[in-house]
């Protein structure tokens, strides 16, 4: 007999360590989660910072490129300033050159009037042949200085045709070099407007919940539906005195017309598109005043909020089609919340009135929404790559 008393025990035993090794089986599983989901996120912001430090390089690249293209202007004006002043003492030899011949012209009709005096005037030969040779050696002069001229002229040409080469080839690697800084502009816009829709598409993400409850104001607000309103958590809470009598469960009439008006804009926002994938269930909750005991209350909540889904799934509902009534049997549930979750006024008492009421809420699905984030940093992860 105590040999059997001590196997129970054992088995116990074993039970309990079982149970304990479960758990942390089960909070090892939910650290590793967590740890998952911070290094998608710190990876999200490494790379982030990694691509903003590429475009400050690259910025950084741009600003230098621009300061050579600055210099090799300044260079090309510099040759421009040289050629001019070239260009000015070509013409000032060639003015040179014309006075010399003006001069030349000058010494010719004075030769030839001396000429004319000497057959007039014999004794004034000797000072006309002096005169003649000094006009001579003179003309000699201004002959070689008009040689050293021309020389210079063609050395001058032979500069500027050099200076025009390097100015045709500085304006070659300018216009190469615009050309790459314009090929680099453009990549940097291609890669900030990837990064800039992918941010808009995670934004879009995280803001599932905001952007169903601004759906579900906006399509009340056009159905013009009043008897309820949208609190921060997209709960719809209805006026309790429109649904139900004081301490009863039966569905008034005027509940169930606003029902008619009000199911199928709600669920024409939580089936669109964009918003169906991220729900994964409606909840139907009954809430009572304080009055009475716990129990009474409970089952009170939970008949009213069964009131409403009973209604929603007989034939007699008929605002809806059948596979939008199909779709609401698959999600919708019923709870009864007693008088746990009373409402205040603003003086801090409870409001009995507003505490007996029905909520309809929706519920998102998680795993879809962080699968969905995954797949965004990824995508982002492979941009940065490449």
């Amino acid at each position: 007999m105590r040999n059997g008393k001590g196997g129970s025990r054992s088995a116990r035993g074993d039970n309990g360590s079982l149970w304990i090794s479960f758990s942390d089986l089960m909070s090892s599983l939910l650290l590793m989660f967590v740890l998952i989901v911070f290094y998608w996120v710190f990876r999200y912001f490494d790379m982030l910072e990694v691509k903003t430090a590429e475009l400050e390089a690259q910025t950084q690249e741009l600003a230098v490129k621009s300061a050579e293209l600055e210099d090799k202007d300044a260079s090309l004006k510099a040759a421009q300033l040289i050629l001019a002043q070239r260009e000015k003492e070509l013409t000032a030899s060639q003015q040179e050159l014309k006075t010399a011949q003006g001069e030349v012209a000058q010494a010719q009709a004075e030769l030839t009037a001396a000429q004319t005096d000497l057959a007039s005037a014999q004794a004034d030969l000797t000072l006309a042949q002096t005169q003649l040779s000094d006009a001579e050696a003179e003309l000699l002069i201004k002959q070689a200085a008009l040689e050293l001229a021309q020389t210079q002229l063609e050395s001058n040409q032979a500069e500027l045709s050099a200076q025009k080469s390097a100015v045709d080839e500085a304006q070659q690697a300018l216009s190469s070099a615009q050309a790459e800084l314009k090929k680099q502009q453009a990549l940097v816009s291609s890669q900030q407007a990837r990064l800039d829709a992918q941010q808009v598409q995670l934004d879009r993400l995280v803001g599932v919940r905001a952007q169903i409850i601004q759906q579900l104001i906006a399509e009340l607000s056009s159905a013009n539906i009043t008897g309820a309103m949208v609190d921060d958590s997209g709960a719809i809470v209805f006026q309790s005195d429109m649904m139900f009598e004081k301490n009863r469960s039966t569905l008034q009439v005027q509940g169930k017309q606003f029902l008619n008006s009000f199911i199928p804009s709600y669920l024409r926002v939580l089936r669109k598109g964009e918003n169906a994938p991220y729900v994964s269930q409606i909840i139907v909750e009954g809430h009572a005043d304080i009055d009475g005991n716990y129990l009474d209350n409970m089952k009170l909540s939970q008949s009213r909020a069964y009131a409403v889904v009973e209604y929603l799934l007989s034939n007699e509902f008929t605002a809806i089609s059948r596979p939008e009534k199909e779709w609401l049997r698959q999600m919708v549930t019923v709870n009864g919340r007693s008088s746990v979750e009373p409402v205040y006024n603003e003086y801090g008492l409870i409001d009995k009135d507003a505490s007996r009421r029905v909520v309809i809420k929706f519920r998102l699905n998680d795993e879809n929404l962080v699968d969905s984030m995954l797949d965004v940093l990824e995508s982002m992860d492979t941009d940065s790559d490449q």
